[in-house]
């Protein structure tokens, strides 16, 4: 809000309403208006507008790029466990056509009725407790079993049918043991008589579980699919999670591509309605597909957690940006009024040069706020960082492998090669976590530190924002720190060390606000001057004394670029300056608020490279 004085000008009858007189009046409107825009409470509020835009166009950009990063992770990583199925899936079954073949071989060859016994003895049977090797008669009727269910009967005319004219591997459709309930496989091939006739059947039958026995639901999740899916559209098998199922009919063609790209489709699938990033791929010579799905709810829920916490982190971002705005703006305001009624009063060059300084402590105040708020950001962002990087999600693993061997636990521990390694691994964990507890607690503790910080500036401020020069009781020691406090940004920016030689005073009634004004001049001043000693560490000194038990001297002595001899009696006149940024109004002010408190202000030094040292005076 402006204070606007009313134009008691009139113009002159038949000129008010010349092209020159509105060309004068707009322009005198246009003026108005950006001398209103260049006020720091209407500047504050359009640099909040832009950096509110930034920080959420960042962070939905950020949200976008790891979502798309995600979905690519988990259409390579359908790609990748497809390949290994496949893999899996061409090994195992041709290790089951080669127990055919050599039953076949034999049963041909050597005229055996019976050939399993002597490939037992041989070894060359898999495992009976998983394969189910068998041979049957043109009529179906068992011949000889490794499980030896010599009189069960287990025609199939399906399969007698498929294999009278056939001698390629056929591969049944799934059913239910009745005896077990579980879905089952069978893979036949022809036997032939000496004359090449049609002689019977040699079977591997397996329990079709087998056949996605290397579901890991780390990997997969628990509605992550896979399966073997035939050219008929028949899942032989297909398991999500714990559920193993079989006999679907789908769409072949639609889950199957017909080229060679094996690229994953996100889809939803046709047998379970779950959406899946789903990768097909047609065993080579048999008349089967390997099917991996991962659910895109799964493989994205660490992606979606993470965009929540981006979109929380930048919603208290952006509400601690306004609210910081705004107190700024409101101080901004409030001290454009002060300037504004300062003008229209005409007071005294000391109440400008008060309310110079007062604009002087306001932007060493700002600039301490924005040095204080990038240590609060680096605070976070390593907290955030170390939250991301946690070793706690190897806990999660490590309780999954637990639950995996929930009933044999103890003999899994105790004997397992990877179950030995638990113990140990937790008690690593435990030392990992602890470790990564108290990093970011003394994180968190540096940050609540430096928001303290920043309420001691603001308050700071807020205490010396008066204009009333009335003597008051002062601890001189708290007043230099105050002006310490005030100009904290440009001491550590520069890793100036500050050296405290304070004696020992009572309270003394003084004008804290004009001390204060000529005490943050002094120590920026002293700041500023160590720019270009690169030769030796940067010191500032500060003493005070009580000087024949009536005056208080305090001395601000630097060890920075020195002062030229000529310039040591010109030093104080307004407008002098030695410095490209300067306008030579600083110390001018500081010498008529001494003047003013009936006091001095001094300055000495050897000459240029040996530092300076400026002595403030005032009778006590």
């Amino acid at each position: 809000m402006l204070i606007q004085q009313p134009n008691t000008a009139r113009s002159a009858p038949g000129i008010e309403n010349s092209p020159g007189a509105i060309s004068v009046t707009t322009d005198k409107l246009f003026r108005r208006v950006f001398d209103q825009t260049k006020e720091a409470y209407i500047l504050f509020p359009l640099l909040a507008v832009l950096l509110l835009l930034a920080i959420w166009t960042a962070t939905l950009y950020l949200i976008k790029v790891e979502q798309i990063r995600a979905q690519q992770g988990a259409a390579t990583a359908s790609m990748e466990i497809g390949a290994t199925y496949e893999a899996q899936m061409l090994r195992a079954i041709h290790e089951i056509d080669q127990t055919l073949k050599l039953v076949k071989y034999t049963y041909e060859t050597e005229g055996e009725r019976n050939p399993l016994p002597r490939l037992k003895e041989r070894a060359l049977l898999p495992p009976a407790l998983v394969f189910d090797v068998s041979v049957v008669n043109p009529r179906g009727e068992l011949v000889a079993s490794t499980r030896g269910h010599e009189s069960e009967k287990n025609a199939d005319p399906d399969e007698q049918q498929a294999l009278q004219n056939n001698d390629s591997l056929l591969i049944s459709r799934p059913w239910k043991s009745p005896e077990t309930g579980e879905w089952r496989l069978r893979f036949s091939r022809r036997l032939n008589a000496a004359g090449g006739a049609f002689s019977g059947i040699a079977r591997v039958e397996v329990d079709a579980a087998y056949f996605v026995s290397s579901y890991d639901a780390s990997k997969l999740g628990d509605q992550g699919a896979l399966g073997l899916l035939g050219t008929d559209g028949i899942f032989r098998v297909r398991r999500t999670g714990e559920a193993v199922l079989a006999g679907d009919a789908v769409d072949y063609a639609a889950v199957v591509p017909d080229t060679e790209n094996t690229e994953a489709v996100l889809s939803v699938n046709a047998w379970d309605g779950v959406r899946r990033y789903t990768s097909a791929r047609q065993l080579y010579d048999l008349p089967l597909a390997v099917i991996v799905g991962l659910s895109e709810k799964e493989q994205l829920a660490a992606v979606t957690r993470q965009a929540h916490t981006y979109l929380w982190r930048a919603a208290g971002g952006s509400l601690v940006l306004v609210l910081l705005v705004g107190l700024l703006a409101r101080m901004s305001w409030q001290l454009a009024q002060s300037r504004l009624r300062a003008a229209e009063t005409q007071t005294q060059l000391a109440a400008v040069a008060r309310q110079a300084g007062m604009a002087e402590i306001a932007t060493n105040v700002l600039h301490n706020v924005g040095n204080v708020l990038n240590s609060v950001n680096i605070s976070a962002e390593l907290v955030t960082r170390k939250l991301r990087n946690s070793k706690a999600l190897g806990l999660g693993k490590a309780v999954q492998l637990m639950n995996q061997h929930a009933e044999d636990l103890g003999d899994y521990i105790s004997h397992d090669e990877k179950g030995k390694l638990l113990p140990g691994y937790l008690n690593q964990l435990v030392e990992a976590l602890a470790v990564e507890q108290q990093s970011m607690t003394n994180e968190l503790e540096q940050l609540s530190k430096s928001v303290d910080h920043i309420k001691e500036i603001v308050s700071a401020q807020q205490s010396y924002a008066g204009a009333s020069s009335i003597a008051e009781a002062v601890q001189i020691k708290e007043l230099i720190e105050d002006a310490l406090r005030m100009n904290a940004g440009i001491i550590a920016a520069r890793q100036i060390t500050v050296v405290r030689d304070f004696a020992e005073t009572p309270l003394l009634q003084l004008d804290k606000h004009r001390v204060l004004l000529i005490l943050v001049n002094l120590i920026k001043n002293a700041s500023s001057a160590m720019d270009d000693r690169l030769e030796r560490s940067p010191q500032i000194t500060l003493h005070s004394e009580v000087q024949q038990e009536n005056t208080l001297a305090i001395k601000v002595i630097d060890n920075g670029e020195g002062i030229a001899s000529e310039n040591l009696t010109r030093i104080f006149a307004h407008g002098f300056t030695t410095r490209k940024d300067g306008h030579g109004f600083g110390l001018h002010s500081c010498v008529l608020a001494a003047m003013e408190m009936g006091g001095s202000l001094e300055a000495h030094s050897d000459g240029p490279g040996k530092g300076a040292t400026f002595t403030l005076k005032l009778a006590i």
